[in-house]
């Protein structure tokens, strides 16, 4: 599964510092967004490990269904600006055309979190509850 990530034994799942991964019964896995102190913002490292663990769900073969919701009163507050806000402004030594340059690649880095549930050979549902802002409601909706 995870590089890196602890095994502790067959068909163990693994573990996330944003994201609780568990199996909720036979073949089908509850993946919660984890930061329910902060209303479960997503933050550069849940990007990260969403792309990382939406990969291993595609490829384990016992699981057939995913489900994804949110801990605590809310499903995601969208995105955390306050851990965010430095990753998408460019040094102020850069020319605007590098800086655009970058800000796109950022973007696009940034999308493939979104792309790679929406490429997900398995059926993935949205578990909604309470307010669901900006980022979250990417997930919403049939297709999306």
């Amino acid at each position: 599964m995870a590089a890196g990530a602890p095994q502790a034994g067959p068909g163990a799942l693994p573990e996330f510092g944003t994201l609780r991964l568990r199996r909720e019964r036979e073949h089908v896995l509850h993946l919660q967004l984890n930061r329910p102190g902060k209303r479960n913002a997503i933050n550069l490292l849940c990007w990260r490990e969403l792309v990382q663990c939406f990969q291993d769900i595609s490829r384990d073969p016992s699981c057939r269904a995913v489900v994804v919701s949110g801990a605590g009163n809310a499903f995601t507050a969208g995105i955390d600006l306050s851990d965010l806000g430095s990753a998408f402004s460019g040094s102020p030594d850069e020319d605007v055309a590098r800086r655009a340059w970058n800000l796109r690649q950022r973007i696009l880095e940034f999308q493939e979190s979104f792309s790679v549930m929406e490429k997900c050979p398995k059926p993935v549902i949205a578990a909604v509850h309470g307010p669901c802002i900006g980022a979250g409601e990417r997930g919403r909706g049939a297709g999306g």
